[in-house]
């Protein structure tokens, strides 16, 4: 339940006001992990989403150890991420896309353009996203670029696609 961003529409900040005093952040470690999702488990699914409703699953110091042991448990299984991918470093997003394989996608919420991104997207910037978007990708990862549509960027839906196809993000 931890993310740096303070999206306006996000319960975690009360719509864009002081943080919301019901939440209580916190994370699942790798070893709340393993008991939950068991072998026995993990064995009887065929995918993974990481989405964290109330946070940013990027935020969870243990997120890339949990996709490894899943993977290590069922080598086919589908991951899939939902980020801003406004956190970490380079290193980080390389590391990621070394566990995940080609059936494995993250999403990455890019709302706009370098003018417009961080308007609903608080607390990140286009720039950084992007940098790390190209670390994932140019280390093997497939991100697909998940944009919501608002007034003050529709203008730019074509241009990000443009952007999107030449950074070689998948749909």
């Amino acid at each position: 339940s931890r993310c740096q961003a303070a999206c306006p529409m996000c319960e975690r900040n009360n719509h864009g006001g002081l943080p919301n005093p019901n939440l209580i952040e916190s994370d699942w470690s790798l070893d709340d992990f393993k008991k939950i999702m068991s072998p026995k488990l993990l064995k009887q699914i065929k995918s993974i989403c990481f989405c964290g409703n109330f946070g940013d699953p990027i935020m969870n110091d243990d997120l890339i150890e949990m996709c490894r042991y899943a993977k290590s448990v069922v080598s086919n299984i589908i991951i899939t991420i939902h980020t801003n991918a406004g956190a970490r470093k380079k290193e980080w997003w390389q590391e990621l896309a070394s566990v995940l394989d080609g059936t494995d996608k993250v999403h990455i919420a890019i709302d706009g353009l370098e003018d417009t991104h961080h308007l609903y997207r608080i607390n990140t910037t286009y720039n950084r996203v992007i940098k790390n978007a190209t670390a994932f990708i140019e280390a093997g990862g497939k991100a697909v670029w998940a944009m919501l549509i608002f007034k003050h960027n529709q203008h730019q839906v074509e241009e990000a696609r443009k952007r999107a196809d030449a950074m070689n993000f998948v749909s």
